[in-house]
């Protein structure tokens, strides 16, 4: 009886995630299609709404969603530079990084669902709508072997037009087209090749470095790869052996390897010279340095210093969030700290947690806390620029100190609400402080006045501080985004703030200290001092009308 509940559920399951997978694909490929350089307005849009998408949905896994958000980061600027085919090659990595989710859900989907989940994967990656029909109709490794099969079939061809092309640019967006066809495969039992490869040959020909024999190498491959997954077509039993041959050696250039631009890149092999050189320079223990050159090698950096170069990327990256925030550009800010985000976890992560992972670990959960936290404040960003600060000081054996983390404790700890609901609390409170001041020191004398009014400024920059996140949760969680300019009044977030709090303390000193000379002048408290037998002499008596005329003045 329990089994029989257990795989309607599981069935149950599997259809909504199906079904989410192809909404959520068919929303993507909406503002992906108007994704255009001759409109460039509609364009910026499209690509905000596509960002939304990944961010907001949980279709994809995290790996895929980050490289997504990645490459339409990258698309933006390559939008920004009008550059045609930078740009489609980035939306073309989209597209298959959203195939990889959709070949995956059609091998293990079936019926109606496979049905729906194959005709977006042939639309997303190009499939002959035929071949999809026949590979839903086989089982699941058949229907693998048989797509997988095609994929390799147009990776030769893409890799033929690269070595055909007439120019670097052509040779470029076939080189990449046959790069998004091998992301969906790129997990095959029989796969010979890895996205370092592509990455390097990518490298070759934006670099303006001869590439046709690196091109030539990987055609090779694919051939090899595709013949021997055609012989276990032909094989009804094929042995384990059979299944997944040994991938062949493939000679490697010497130059340090380019930074791979998507996920699943791993590399394999003693490290290279130059970098066992730089690994023996760092402060680190035996054991950090191999687990660091390890790290290092699997993303194919050639060098600690193209890590270091990521690590400036995303300090840039998150000095233009603190610039919009400053600004009020709060959703530019929020776009290029997810941009950041994803970059630090592609790229910076895996190295950083070989040699000191609590402070990697750390310094993702503040990411993560920045990019969901309510009230962003150009102050939390600098934190953040600190945590990276402290990744690169632990590299180099050293650190900023216990106050620089007691700082992102404190980040963690009460960043958004937590943070939000205190200063609104305190400036809600702040109002019955100033009713009393206003009962005990109103009245027609003017420096009781003074003084009451040193009170109100020495008040104002809590109210100002409540509004300003009172205006921030209401941006966000109230769809009134025009008050998250409110957001400028804390001190936290602009100059003009920080200027405002210091021109309100001075008006506190100044209207104290006038206040309180003029009281202390009328109780005869700032008289120079004579001599005590002419005090007494000429000392008033304290008579009815006195007291009447006090109280009258007060």
């Amino acid at each position: 009886m329990r089994r029989g509940l257990v795989l309607p559920f599981a069935l149950v399951l599997s259809l909504a995630l199906a079904a989410g997978l192809t909404d959520f694909y068919d929303r993507l490929e909406a503002a992906l299609g108007q994704v255009r350089l001759e409109n460039p307005a509609q364009a910026v849009n499209a690509l905000s709404r596509a960002q939304s998408l990944l961010r907001e949905e949980g279709a994809l896994p995290p790996v895929l969603r980050d490289a997504a958000l990645t490459n339409l980061q990258e698309a933006r600027q390559f939008l920004a530079q009008k550059s045609a085919v930078d740009l489609e090659a980035r939306l073309l990595l989209v597209r298959h990084l959203v195939g990889k989710a959709l070949y995956d859900a059609f091998l293990q989907a079936q019926g109606e669902e496979r049905a729906a989940l194959g005709q977006r994967l042939a639309q997303a990656t190009g499939l002959p709508p035929a071949l999809v029909a026949q590979a839903r109709a086989a089982p699941p490794e058949e229907a693998r072997r048989l797509l997988e099969a095609r994929y390799l079939q147009a990776m030769a061809e893409d890799l033929g037009q690269a070595l055909a092309a007439q120019n670097r640019p052509q040779a470029y967006l076939a080189l990449a087209r046959a790069y998004a066809r091998y992301l969906i495969v790129q997990d095959s039992p029989q796969s010979r090749l890895r996205a370092q490869d592509f990455v390097q040959a990518l490298a070759l020909v934006s670099s303006g470095q001869p590439f046709r024999p690196e091109v030539q190498r990987l055609l090779g491959q694919v051939q090899a790869w595709r013949q021997s997954l055609l012989s276990l077509q032909t094989d009804q039993a094929p042995s384990p052996t059979e299944a997944a041959p040994p991938p062949a050696p493939a000679s490697q250039p010497q130059a340090s390897p380019p930074r791979p631009g998507s996920v699943g890149a791993l590399l394999a092999g003693e490290l290279p010279e130059g970098l066992e050189e730089e690994l023996s320079f760092l402060a680190l223990e035996p054991e950090a340095k191999a687990r660091l050159g390890e790290a290092l090698q699997a993303l194919g950096y050639g060098s600690v210093l193209d890590w270091l170069a990521i690590a400036d990327e995303v300090r840039g990256a998150l000095a233009l969030a603190q610039l919009y925030a400053q600004s009020g550009h709060f959703a530019q800010a929020r776009a290029q700290l997810d941009y950041a985000h994803s970059r630090f976890r592609l790229k910076l992560l895996p190295v950083a947690e070989a040699y000191a992972p609590g402070v990697a670990k750390r310094t993702d959960l503040l990411f993560q806390r920045l990019r969901d936290a309510v009230g962003l404040r150009a102050l939390d960003i600098s934190v953040l620029l600190g945590e990276l600060q402290e990744l690169e000081e632990r590299l180099l054996g050293n650190t900023l100190g216990p106050w620089h983390a007691l700082q992102v404790q404190a980040e963690l700890l009460l960043l958004g609400i937590p943070r939000s609901v205190f200063f609104i609390l305190a400036a809600v409170l702040s109002f019955f402080p100033l009713y009393l001041i206003r009962i005990t020191f109103g009245g027609r004398n003017v420096y009781w006045n003074l003084l009451g009014l040193g009170f109100f400024f020495l008040f104002l920059p809590i109210l100002a501080e409540g509004l300003s996140y009172m205006g921030s949760i209401l941006a966000e969680y109230g769809g009134l985004p025009a008050l998250g300019a409110l957001a400028n009044l804390s001190v936290a977030q602009s100059l003009l703030a920080y200027w405002g709090w210091g021109l309100s303390v001075f008006l506190v000193v100044a209207l104290a200290g006038a206040g309180l000379r003029g009281i202390a002048a009328q109780f005869g408290l700032l008289r120079e001092r004579e001599p005590e037998a002419s005090r007494r002499d000429t000392a008033p008596t304290l008579t009815s009308e006195t007291i009447v005329e006090w109280d009258e003045e007060f």
